[in-house]
């Protein structure tokens, strides 16, 4: 069978040895070890002198910033020292992704190593996301004093006038854009505020409360953040890279010492999890495709709360892990069926002549976001997938500047509300104006020019004579992410390679060529025949197993 690409590959480097800056890029190589051509890569992203080179390949706990930088950081340290002082009760309340899951984790562990009075409440999928008026007046019935936010609260307006209506005080500690004014509350942290002198915005919801956590060390005089850093450090690191954060300043120091930290000395809990899933070795591919997927699936379908009984409970046995890691496998197969629920609606109603795919169905709106990412994939159109409840979620084509909010913005008449970003949103719509909707999109996007999905490689080179030295100087630019991306290399058309499905419904191919191994996830459903010869996008994957992913291929 025939497997054409719709996507189009760009090689982005010019030849080194062009360069006008060539001379330093190879200085750069060796006074660090590294081949040059990732050294190219390094000071595309404006690492130019030894320096800088050094801080970005070895961060250190002295590279993060200052957190009394951010806006009302020390009113809120005040406030959470005056609350553990007068034995009030406070409550983390976080969301149910694992951004929301990690940071309110490492805030509930710290305030509880000072003693505090301290519980968490995270929101069911179904209640929606962050705090609401519904969640103040529960809470205001168990004598809390004091809430803190956690990956939530910028523009939780209501409940913040619901909470000082009942006389609780609440911390907003988030990291969200501010569309509107600033939350009224007692103290508001987010790195995004415009009035904020903090040097880096970009830090995730657990990233925030990690800086919170630093905050509270360093006002003490006999404890030691440089070694009880340690301890929060994995969390921040796993909604760090779970959130999709860039993995760049801050960010990039966090995340280092985080993965050092579960390599090296992993808490009880995360040790169990690794080694229930058989990693041998965590880094920032591990964390996104096996430990990531397992508490953000919890939080899509079932009780985020259960994930942080399970990280904060010292006695978590395996067996209440394998709990957790068995809803991801419940998840796996309900977004398998639902997707092929979608496609067979999609095809039956014609639908995927659309410009942008709408479909409505008997969708779990857990798995919804999910299912309109796999859409756009496979039919390489953005969509937009609605529950029988009227809650939709958008996707566009990944590699494409296709803004799907835009759209969405201009047929906002016909909803309830609405929000998102140019590659994600969410939306509420009431089912009788659904097809008017759809129309009606389909017309604010009709002129616009199609949009071929991008992949850029850094380099050609033939995976048989791949150098296995080039393993480990790619180890030394993890973690790989948004804002520092594992480089593609360009395979050309190559034969004499054997195949076998894998997974639990066969989805996925492992290819072998020259003894190489090759993960081409997702790619199951086009291997009907034999693939005779491939050209394949691929990308190192671990450098301890020496194997690969592939990102896009052709067959012949």
């Amino acid at each position: 069978m025939n497997y054409k690409s719709t996507k189009t590959w760009i090689e982005v480097n010019p030849s080194l040895e062009s360069h006008p800056n060539k001379n330093l890029i190879h200085y750069l190589a060796r006074s660090t070890c590294l081949d040059p051509l990732l050294m190219y890569e390094i000071y595309k992203q404006g690492f130019k002198t030894e320096e800088q080179v050094w801080k970005f390949l070895f961060p250190s706990i002295n590279h993060l910033h200052d957190p009394f930088l951010m806006n009302d950081m020390m009113k809120s340290v005040v406030r959470i020292i005056q609350a553990m002082k007068r034995k009030e009760s406070i409550l983390i309340f976080g969301d149910y992704d694992l951004d929301g899951i990690s940071s309110s984790t490492l805030l509930y562990t710290c305030l509880k190593f000072f003693g505090a009075d301290v519980s968490i409440r995270l929101p069911i999928r179904h209640e929606g996301y962050g705090i609401s008026t519904k969640a103040i007046e529960e809470i205001s019935n168990k004598g809390i004093a004091l809430i803190i936010t956690v990956d939530n609260g910028s523009s939780a307006h209501d409940a913040m006038k619901a909470a000082k209506e009942k006389g609780i005080e609440v911390i907003v500690t988030d990291h969200h854009e501010i569309l509107g004014k600033h939350p009224d509350c007692y103290a508001f942290i987010n790195p995004k505020r415009s009035d904020n002198l903090y040097p880096y915005p970009n830090l995730s919801g657990a990233g925030v409360a990690f800086k919170l956590v630093q905050a509270l060390f360093q006002v003490t005089a006999t404890l030691s953040w440089e070694k009880h850093m340690w301890d929060f450090a994995e969390m921040a690191a796993l909604g760090t890279i779970a959130d999709l954060m860039p993995l760049d300043g801050e960010n990039r120091v966090i995340c280092t010492l985080g993965i050092h930290k579960m390599n090296s000395n992993p808490q009880p809990i995360l040790k169990k999890l690794i080694d229930l899933l058989r990693i041998s070795y965590v880094d920032s591919s591990k964390i996104g495709f096996q430990i990531a997927p397992i508490f953000n699936a919890i939080g899509r379908i079932d009780d985020p709360n259960r994930a942080t009984l399970a990280l904060t409970n010292p006695h978590t046995s395996e067996k209440e892990l394998k709990d957790l890691i068995a809803i991801n496998s419940v998840r796996q197969t309900l977004s398998k069926n639902q997707y092929l629920l979608a496609e067979e609606i999609i095809l039956t109603n014609g639908w995927n002549h659309d410009r942008i795919i709408v479909v409505e169905g008997d969708f779990h709106h857990g798995i919804i976001g999910i299912i309109a990412a796999r859409i756009t994939e496979n039919f390489q159109k953005p969509a937009i997938v609605i529950t029988q409840s009227g809650t939709g979620s958008a996707r566009t084509v990944q590699g494409t500047d296709f803004s799907i909010i835009q759209p969405i913005k201009s047929c906002s008449e016909f909803l309830v509300k609405y929000g998102g970003h140019e590659g994600a949103a969410g939306l509420t719509i009431e089912m009788d104006k659904i097809e008017s909707f759809r129309r009606a999109i389909q017309l604010v996007v009709e002129n616009e020019p199609i949009k071929q999905p991008i992949i850029q490689y850094i380099n050609q080179m033939d995976i048989k004579k791949f150098p296995q030295m080039l393993f480990n100087d790619l180890a030394a630019l993890e973690p790989f992410g948004m804002g520092n991306p594992k480089p593609i290399f360009y395979c050309p058309m190559t034969s004499d390679l054997k195949y076998e499905l894998f997974g639990k419904l066969n989805d996925h191919v492992k290819l072998t060529i020259h003894k190489k191994e090759l993960l081409a996830f997702s790619k199951g459903r086009y291997l009907q025949d034999k693939w005779s010869s491939l050209e394949f996008l691929y990308t190192p994957n671990c450098w301890k197993d020496k194997n690969f992913l592939i990102h896009d291929l052709r067959s012949i």
